[in-house]
């Protein structure tokens, strides 16, 4: 089966969409061997990529014409997709080319979540209504959606009035790496990590909610407080705010902003933590949550939207509007070692088992095959 991708984000997003494409596509091509994977993309620009999948003889990458990579993604695409005799287009972050339906191909698209509807309050008005517009056309136009959590296929259904049949839930599955993360031994600091640290990853923007960790650790008496941890860049004028007010907290010396951190060292920043805090306002995975648990790292997390499937039962969960709520966790599973070896144990068990790559591939697979 020849089958399609939009690669746009998986060449140019080093985040949560870009992630979510590459580990998709490695699942695809580890599990699913008999399949030809075709990678559409206007640009590249993370290089490291594009040599990584020129490694495999399955795996095609095709760019957009030098002359018309403004419009080649919306309109231009079906060419190449009618060339390459594709027989199911997958676009995986939302949306679809405008002109798919001139290529006889299934159509399937992910959505991630709808966070522009839900909290409106984080994105300008013309960007709500270019969205809109897209996930409309992506959702009515598709044949199966796939939406990455329950949360997000409950959203679909609610402001798209979606047949729920046309929905299937196929979870993230996370970078390999992290599946053998619990037995990797990180007894050498080679971070400049400190020596006892909570943890929090994430872009720094409002919906992360970064600085209720800062307001609670805060609450937290002097003696016994542990340092944060926070990983993860951000948009200048939210991160300044952050910044100013861990120093009118004074806890400058305990608050760390790492932006340095790669990817081939976020395992070991996960494994050295104490625990994860992601205190996130909405989320349509909230990957850091498992890619902690596949760790071996206890979790304080917010209960509400999509978190609670990927931190699964054993879990703190905290209201992320109360700095009480979230002081208390933190307090709590300092306190309490036996707590935190506990959720270690079984939410990894939890992660490795809702969230197999194999699974999730064969799952995809059986997708493709039932349009």
């Amino acid at each position: 089966m020849n089958i399609g991708y939009d690669a746009k984000r998986l060449f140019n997003n080093k985040t949560g969409l870009g992630s979510y494409s590459r580990n998709l596509i490695n699942c695809m091509n580890e599990f699913c061997p008999s399949e030809f994977y075709h990678l559409y993309t206007p640009s590249i620009t993370l290089t490291e990529y594009e040599d990584e999948f020129k490694l495999h003889d399955r795996i095609s990458t095709h760019k957009a014409p030098s002359s018309n990579k403004a419009m080649w993604r919306t309109y231009g695409m079906s060419k190449d997709l009618h060339r390459d005799k594709i027989e199911v287009y997958h676009g995986l972050t939302h949306e679809l080319p405008r002109s798919i339906n001139k290529v006889k191909c299934a159509k399937v698209v992910t959505i991630h979540d709808l966070i522009f509807k839900t909290h409106p309050e984080y994105f300008p008005a013309t960007d709500r209504a270019i969205y809109n517009l897209k996930w409309k056309h992506s959702i009515n136009t598709s044949d199966k959606i796939v939406a990455i959590s329950e949360h997000t296929k409950s959203d679909i259904i609610k402001y798209y009035n979606v047949d729920p049949e046309k929905i299937e839930v196929i979870y993230n599955t996370c970078d390999p790496r992290f599946y053998h993360a619990f037995k990797i031994n990180t007894k050498q600091n080679q971070l400049e990590l400190p020596e006892n640290y909570m943890l929090t990853v994430g872009s720094i923007e409002p919906r992360k909610n970064f600085e209720a960790i800062v307001k609670a650790l805060a609450q937290i008496p002097i003696d016994q407080r542990i340092s944060l941890v926070i990983v993860g860049g951000g948009k200048d004028k939210y991160k300044k705010a952050l910044i100013e007010l861990v120093h009118s907290l004074g806890l400058e010396k305990i608050v760390h902003l790492r932006s340095d951190i790669t990817n081939d060292q976020i395992v070991e920043v996960y494994k050295r933590a104490e625990f994860l805090v992601y205190p996130s306002h909405y989320e349509g995975h909230g990957l850091p949550i498992t890619e902690s648990l596949l760790c071996g790292t206890p979790v304080i997390s917010s209960g509400t939207s999509s978190m609670k499937e990927a931190g699964g039962p054993d879990c703190i969960y905290i209201n992320p509007n109360n700095i009480n709520s979230i002081s208390n966790a933190i307090t709590t599973l300092l306190d309490d070692s036996h707590l935190r070896e506990s959720i270690s144990t079984k939410g990894h068990q939890y992660a490795m088992r809702k969230f197999d790559r194999q699974s999730i591939a064969k799952q995809t697979l059986n997708l493709y095959k039932s349009i």
